[in-house]
């Protein structure tokens, strides 16, 4: 356990099990950014489709975090969509910061 999940880098392990006890025990703690809905509205995604993903127990965590404006960062992929979340400072809650379809032209890597 850590002190401070936002701040303090979780191996791909550990920020699976946490993202799989948030999704689980404390749904209402999940957030979207606006970010993260344009992008998810411009790859015609829903929130339904970033859902499934955080929910899936194929969805991975393909990185070790990085860290980015103050907080550690990981991405979440099953085949076809990429998310990349946040954990929230004790770890109850996390914040997508922003997704996209990997199957799109031109997607991100």
């Amino acid at each position: 356990m850590t002190d401070n999940y936002r701040t303090t880098k979780l191996n791909r392990t550990h920020a699976r099990k946490q993202l799989a006890e948030i999704v689980q025990r404390h749904p209402e703690s999940v957030r979207l950014s606006k970010h993260a809905l344009d992008e998810l509205a411009n790859d015609d995604l829903t929130t339904v489709d970033a859902w499934n993903v955080l929910k899936s127990g194929d969805a991975r965590i393909v990185d070790e975090g990085e860290l980015e404006k103050g907080s550690y960062r990981y991405r979440l992929e099953t085949n076809f969509i990429m998310l990349v979340l946040a954990f929230q400072d004790d770890g109850n809650g996390l914040f997508v910061v922003t997704a996209w379809d990997k199957r799109r032209k031109g997607a991100r890597k």
